[in-house]
């Protein structure tokens, strides 16, 4: 006696219910991105603008990346200096002098002014209902 059974119905719905769960997914985390990226903007240090205007939210795969491409936003979130955020690398310095046109300036760095990191850990409960609430559709 033998039994046949065809598998191709289930491999179907399997294949949708990915496919609903990697839309939701993406979904969630373009949502938890955009949470994290609001409060930045509000956190972040404003002197031009330029910075807070530059902040954005990337989705790719299973990855939400939310952050800015300008040179010196790790100078501003970290610090620099005896004055910078002791678990990023820094100059040991104790002052350094730097030239911005005609003028010379003596620093011994900036305080750390965080935006992306109390941004991300102030919404961590947000972001995982967000990514909960994906996966159980």
């Amino acid at each position: 006696m033998n039994i046949h059974f065809d598998v191709s119905d289930v491999i179907n719905k399997l294949d949708k219910v990915a496919e609903n769960l990697s839309a939701g997914l993406y979904n969630a985390l373009q949502e938890s991105g955009e949470v994290v990226r609001k409060e930045a903007v509000l956190n972040c240090p404003v002197q031009t603008g330029r910075l807070r205007g530059s902040i954005t939210v990337n989705v790719e795969g299973n990855t939400a990346e939310i952050g800015t491409n300008l040179e010196y936003a790790p100078f501003v979130e970290y610090g620099t200096g005896s004055k910078g955020d002791k678990s990023v690398a820094h100059t040991t310095k104790k002052q350094w002098t730097y030239r911005s046109g005609d003028n010379f300036y003596t620093t011994s760095g900036q305080k750390p002014q965080p935006f992306l990191t109390p941004a991300l850990k102030n919404n961590k409960d947000t972001i995982i209902k967000l990514i909960r609430e994906a996966v159980k559709r």
